[in-house]
């Protein structure tokens, strides 16, 4: 039974609560062993490790470098990704000027529309005709079809290379990230 604080025999924090028994630390158990851990085999001398000290083996150097060398593939790919990604915004957002600068009816002998225009051109021409394009009232005004098919079918194929590139760089048990 532990005596109690406010009992007048209670020993002050600074004496020991049981004098007549001596402080004796025991030693925890290593690792699910009764005693002290052998890390010398006694009859060969070699060295035994813990038992549960290495979960798994230590990769070999040649293991270490195909490693290395299949991270290095995966960040060159993730990395080609990105660009690609900044590529497909850039034109989204040049064909989007130019659809919004269409459909207001800009000038088209305005330089900076003519280079918009010619610009964007390039990227557009295989849609052109796909659908004829709608006039707006009097003026230049304009729906331009061809550019809104263009974007969605730049979209679709950025996001089909990309769904590609996803499936090279990941291992068969990884799940595919959209």
């Amino acid at each position: 039974m532990l005596p109690n604080p406010d009992d007048p025999s209670y020993p002050s924090p600074r004496q020991e609560p049981y004098p007549d028994i001596p402080y004796r630390p025991v030693p925890p158990p290593y690792q699910d062993q009764s005693e002290e851990p052998i890390y010398y085999n006694q009859a060969t001398g070699q060295y035994i490790p813990p038992a549960n000290q290495y979960v798994a083996v230590p990769p070999r150097s040649s293991e270490r470098a195909a490693q290395k060398k299949a991270q290095a593939r995966k960040f060159g790919i993730a990395k080609f990704i990105d660009y690609l990604q900044w590529l497909l915004v850039a034109l989204e957002m040049l064909f989007l000027l130019r659809f919004c600068l269409a459909l207001l009816g800009a000038d088209p002998s305005n330089p900076f529309v003519v280079f918009l225009y010619t610009l964007t051109g390039f990227f557009l021409s295989p849609f052109e005709g796909i659908v004829p394009s709608t006039k707006l009232g009097v003026g230049y005004a304009v729906i331009e079809w061809s550019t809104l098919v263009g974007m969605a079918v730049y979209a679709v194929l950025f996001y089909l290379v990309k769904l590609l590139l996803h499936t090279v760089i990941s291992k068969p048990e990884e799940p595919i990230e959209y």
